[in-house]
């Protein structure tokens, strides 16, 4: 019974020391606020200023990260739902997600693929846009549906 005095004695006391030493180590709330002096410039003269001209190019430039973008088809829609805009040299890819396991048929009305792309259940087609402009996509047997990709 005397060594759990003794411990606790002797933890009380580190405790004690400790806390007394962390309280003299804190911020005592006095700042010195640094003073910034003003240096003279001098004036460039007329025969030390010219002009840079910026002549552009004609090509257009990819951004510098391209972007890629999933759009699920779920319950023969498009999910997200809506129209998407993108930069020129984003990528989409299209995924067959259906719980039912069906294959979807993908259909673009600008003739990006030669022929239409045949999704099982859980496989994907990509496409890159390198062109500007409107791009339309839908679900064979689903025409109505449409998804329109500005790419800007």
């Amino acid at each position: 019974m005397e060594n759990k005095h003794v411990f606790l004695i002797i933890l009380v006391t580190v405790m004690l020391a400790l806390s007394l030493f962390v309280s003299g180590c804190t911020d005592t709330g006095t700042e010195i606020e640094p003073t910034t002096t003003a240096t003279p410039t001098e004036r460039p003269t007329e025969e030390e200023t010219s002009e840079m001209t910026v002549t552009p190019t004609a090509e257009p430039t990819t951004p510098p990260n391209p972007q890629e973008y999933l759009i699920r088809i779920d319950n023969y829609m498009f999910l997200p739902v809506g129209d998407k805009e993108i930069n020129v040299g984003d990528k989409i890819i299209w995924r067959n997600f259906e719980d039912i396991r069906q294959a979807r048929v993908l259909v673009n009305e600008n003739g990006i693929w030669e022929e239409e792309q045949y999704l099982g259940y859980m496989r994907q087609v990509n496409y890159t846009f390198n062109e500007p402009g409107l791009y339309t996509f839908y679900l064979k047997g689903r025409e109505a549906k449409k998804l329109n990709v500005t790419v800007v």
